[in-house]
């Protein structure tokens, strides 16, 4: 049997001057020194390329995992996250509508609508079967003002999710599992039928082709691949980027070289740019106590409707003088909302962004802005604050969590709050069983992806949703991999 790398069958076509059209690659090489053979190959050692690779052997296939760091650097995003679950509040049909209905909502009903309910179906499920290997996480929290909410990776926050990883990598060990870090995809191998028979790689020794009956792609999306973000929104490369610097968007790179469609991958909507407080030991994230308070630019005016989510704030911040806004809220409201203690937490450990008042003359000297227009601002909102909590004539509206602010009582604020790329939504097209396709909808045959590598979301997301995403097809791609490989 003959195999090929895209790079190969591009080269060879133009050199004969059949695809002039295409794009020349810089690269091509002859055999690769050295050949392995497995049943499943991993592409990635995040929250989806290790679900990924468990659950592949649970369902009996041989598994190799390979990632370009190092071992004590595994992990991906995923690592660094804050380590929440979205899900439904149970298991009835109606919390699972819920869940589509408000995931669709954050959307603004684009993204993979299709796959909404594959999620919410399955998640809990999943959390339970990581919970039986010994993953640990904390009590179903609503995510206000939805009807869904998360659990949290433990021990909490930031400090579960490294913990997380480093279970199912045991876990994938223990079970026989094999691993080879500082090994870099850099073309996925086609049959003479056109099927995916495995990988090269560049290794420390130097090329080596990776022959597998199943890849699957777990690398993450391109939030650190400054070309692909100023493709996706012109001005994108300039965004601070948050999260681990190698997550390039490797895996929609191979697979979009041998045919693979792509979506949610132009615009601002394909990107996830909440606002952060980089602060001299760290950054600090509002994300908890966003709905609760109030958003405030340099003029001292509001610019969106804070419940809407914390990824439509950042969004927002864009449009407002040197994209930089406070969050304030009362003194008041921190007493009786434990989640926004959550979020001033982060900020103390960031080191600094976190502001308490007498009053609103005070906190105005404190974040720089006009006390008249910041009165003003809190005064007018106050007045269109209605019983039920929204308050739909405020300018802007806000849709739910709408409390009035005394402004001569103590506040307290977080900043400044500029906007960062945390993730991205757009990527690689799969069907419901994690298939990668082309196009027209054709499938690859043998090619998988799971996690930020594939297109879920559109315009925002709630929070926890890409882990979520990951631990779902995951092992979707795991389950169905491992079967195509036993096939």
């Amino acid at each position: 049997m003959t195999n090929y790398s895209r790079r190969t069958l591009l080269s060879a076509a133009a050199v004969g001057g059949l695809l002039t059209t295409l794009p020349a690659y810089a690269w091509r090489t002859g055999k690769a020194k050295k050949e392995t053979k497995t049943d499943v190959l991993v592409i990635g050692s995040g929250l989806s390329g290790i679900i990924s690779a468990v659950s592949a052997l649970d369902n009996g296939a041989e598994v190799l995992l390979i990632d370009k760091a190092e071992r004590g650097l595994r992990g991906g995003n995923s690592r660094v996250c804050l380590g929440s679950f979205v899900m439904p509040e149970n298991d009835s049909e109606e919390a699972r509508r819920a869940f589509v209905e408000d995931v669709a909502k954050k959307s603004l009903g684009g993204g993979r609508t299709d796959l909404y309910a594959v999620l919410g179906d399955n998640i809990r499920t999943d959390i339970a079967w990581l919970e039986s290997m010994g993953a640990g996480f904390e009590k179903w929290m609503r995510s206000d003002p939805w009807r869904l909410g998360v659990r949290i990776a433990s021990p909490g926050q930031y400090r579960g999710m490294p913990k997380l990883l480093e279970t199912l990598h045991g876990v994938f060990e223990k079970k026989g599992g094999k691993a080879l870090y500082r090994t870099k995809a850099k073309a996925l191998l086609l049959d003479d039928k056109g099927a995916v028979c495995g990988c090269r790689v560049q290794t420390r020794a130097g090329l080596e082709d990776i022959f597998a009956k199943a890849v699957i792609l777990g690398t993450g999306g391109y939030s650190a691949n400054r070309s692909m973000l100023e493709a996706a929104h012109p001005g994108g490369a300039g965004l601070l980027v948050r999260g681990n610097p190698w997550i390039t968007g490797d895996g929609i790179a191979l697979a979009t070289e041998i045919g693979a469609a792509t979506r949610g991958m132009a615009g601002v909507e394909s990107l996830h740019l909440p606002v952060v407080y980089r602060g001299p030991k760290g950054n600090g994230s509002p994300t908890r106590a966003m709905p609760y308070g109030l958003g405030i630019n340099l003029l001292g005016q509001r610019f969106v409707d804070e419940s809407i989510g914390y990824a439509s704030f950042g969004k927002g911040v864009l449009q407002q003088p040197s994209q930089t806004a406070a969050l304030i809220w009362s003194a008041a409201k921190q007493e009786s909302e434990p989640r926004i203690n959550m979020s001033v937490e982060l900020f103390k450990k960031a080191g600094g962004g976190y502001f308490e008042a007498k009053n609103v003359e005070d906190l105005a000297a404190q974040i720089g802005v006009s006390a008249t227009a910041l009165r003003k601002t809190i005064v007018d909102f106050n007045a269109a604050v209605r019983k039920d909590g929204s308050a739909p004539d405020a300018v802007p509206p806000k849709r739910a969590l709408a409390e009035k602010i005394d402004p001569d009582r103590p506040m307290r604020a977080f900043f400044p709050l500029t906007p960062s790329i945390t993730m991205v939504y757009g990527g690689l097209v799969i069907d419901k069983s994690a298939r990668v396709l082309e196009a027209d909808g054709t499938v690859i045959p043998n090619l998988y992806a799971a996690g930020e590598t594939v297109n879920l979301y559109f315009h925002d997301y709630h929070g926890g949703g890409i882990l979520s995403q990951c631990v779902v097809f995951g092992r979707i791609a795991g389950r169905e991999a491992a079967k195509r490989a036993k096939a």
